[in-house]
């Protein structure tokens, strides 16, 4: 067996980031009645995410500490349709980030792939730029943290993917040879990158796209096709 140690991506690979954060920012427009203020709740969800990857671009960058993140996106959002208001992002942030976390949505054939490569010996691990103690949740509630022995957090180093200092971290807190190793993840540049820049390999998850990274070792559009790797 070539592998040993397994690294997963979590949200956008494993946990539907997409499908659950909508889910969450429908219940966020709903309670706050903000179809007085937004045309659709499309309309709210299309800005919101716009100014989310801008700021989580910003945070993995170093540019912007998480506790701007998490109100920000709202501030940015609602100012966008006018509306001032100091407390408002803070609570809905707050609301938002308590409910996301509780979601279950998982890509499919993920449950399928974790029970395929738990008894094989494979030691499995998450690195994630997320918030820990958001991950951990989202884990528990999705019934996959069973699954991992740990989450290297760049929250908890201060570095980001796909810095080669996380990868080292990651790969030296295991005593792991690099040629042991595979990473997995749904970012060509984040997480392909980071991994073959570092100098281990990395399949890339892109699901609903043809297009083929020539970084990674394969690239694959459902989980259950890892089979045939691992």
């Amino acid at each position: 067996m070539r592998y040993k140690y397994i690294f997963f991506d979590l949200d956008h690979t494993l946990w539907d980031y997409h499908a659950n954060s909508t889910l969450a920012l429908i219940q966020v427009y709903n309670k706050y009645k903000l179809n007085s203020n937004f045309s659709s709740v499309d309309e709210f969800i299309a800005i919101y995410n716009r100014y989310n990857d801008e700021l989580w671009d910003a945070y993995r960058q170093g540019n912007i500490k998480k506790e701007v993140l998490r109100y920000k996106r709202f501030d940015l959002t609602f100012r966008e349709k006018g509306i001032i208001d100091t407390e408002l992002p803070v609570i809905i942030g707050d609301l938002y980030l308590e409910i996301t976390p509780r979601l279950n949505t998982l890509f499919p054939n993920t449950i399928e792939i974790l029970d395929y490569l738990a008894p094989r010996g494979y030691e499995l691990y998450i690195l994630t730029n997320g918030f820990l103690k958001t991950q951990e949740t989202k884990m528990e509630n999705a019934h996959i943290d069973k699954y991992f022995k740990h989450i290297f957090s760049s929250e908890e180093l201060g570095i980001n993917k796909p810095h080669k200092d996380f990868f080292h971290w990651a790969v030296s807190s295991i005593h792991a040879r690099k040629k042991e190793c595979l990473m997995i993840g749904d970012d060509e540049n984040i997480d392909v990158g980071g991994a073959k820049d570092y100098g281990i390999d990395a399949i890339w998850f892109n699901p609903g796209n043809d297009e083929i990274s020539d970084r990674a070792l394969k690239t694959i559009s459902d989980l259950s096709e890892l089979k045939e790797l691992l």
